[in-house]
């Protein structure tokens, strides 16, 4: 009986955390971070298709942006994680 308690309390806690993620301004957070992330790829997909056609300046400018772009997403999906998980454990500890 302990481990269906287990899975229920497992269970509420994952439907907990899908609300917190669907607030809309969670949910704006979490499309921008895919915003980012897709331009990355564009980027890194570009720089590998044309790579005989780029000046190495070209190359190291767009290698710095998809860089400077993989950090942004970094930070926003931490900032997003650490948003979600704060709303969790403060729902948590109210009576």
């Amino acid at each position: 009986m302990e481990g269906k308690n287990n899975i229920d309390k497992y269970l509420n806690d994952r439907d907990e955390l899908n609300r917190l993620y669907n607030l809309p301004e969670n949910r704006r957070l979490k499309y921008v971070a895919l915003a980012v992330i897709a331009v990355v790829i564009i980027l890194l997909l570009t720089m590998t298709i044309w790579i005989e056609n780029i000046s190495t300046k070209v190359m190291l400018i767009m290698r710095g942006c998809a860089g400077l772009g993989a950090l942004i997403f970094v930070v926003l999906v931490g900032i997003l994680t650490y948003r979600v998980n704060k709303q969790h454990i403060t729902n948590r500890r109210k009576p």
